[in-house]
């Protein structure tokens, strides 16, 4: 029995499928939408969570169909309306949050390329997004490897990280984390 070869789906900072780059933000959320449903959603919860309006009817269809071009075996079950990945998908934002679930933070930080679904403003690219963000920079701070806030500070613009490295002895974090400090006005121009 032969184990099929999974596709790897980048959608930190870029857009990937197999390393090949990938245009459609759209396309990248319904599959990563697919993927952290654990492969199967219903049409309606895909809608409610990518599209905050009303859209034709085709758009859903759509997507699937530009998934299955970009080689991802997408389908459709007509009788339960739910949309399937029948082959196996790995995509980097869910190995990144089951690294920081399993304690690797720092394996985490170096699959971190950028945020997750960069450009997409729907209700699910925002909420991982954010949740991603949250819970890597939370386990980068609890780690309390400062070479690690150091590096998570170079890709991640929140104050918590930018606050410990803005004083530190490395001159280009201090750099970065004091020019963010100073942009969003937690920093005097002094400092």
């Amino acid at each position: 029995m032969d184990i099929p070869a999974r596709l790897r789906v980048s959608v930190l900072g870029r857009y990937e499928v197999d390393g090949r780059p990938v245009t459609s933000g759209k396309t990248m959320e319904f599959i990563t939408a697919l993927a952290v449903a654990g492969g199967s959603m219903s049409r309606d919860g895909l809608h409610h969570r990518i599209y905050e309006r009303d859209v034709s009817a085709s758009t859903l269809p759509t997507l699937a169909y530009r998934a299955r071009k970009l080689g991802v075996d997408v389908r459709y079950e007509a009788p339960v309306r739910r949309y399937v990945l029948a082959g196996p998908v790995v995509v980097d934002a869910l190995l990144v949050l089951g690294l920081l679930k399993a304690g690797r933070v720092r394996g985490a930080l170096t699959l971190y390329h950028g945020p997750c679904l960069p450009e997409c403003d729907s209700p699910f690219a925002v909420s991982l997004r954010q949740t991603l963000e949250d819970r890597l920079v939370r386990c980068v701070l609890d780690s309390g490897d400062q070479e690690l806030i150091k590096a998570a500070s170079r890709l991640i613009d929140r104050w918590e990280l930018a606050e410990p490295t803005a004083a530190g002895d490395d001159p280009f974090s201090a750099v970065l984390s004091g020019s963010y400090l100073r942009s969003i006005g937690l920093a005097s121009v002094n400092q």
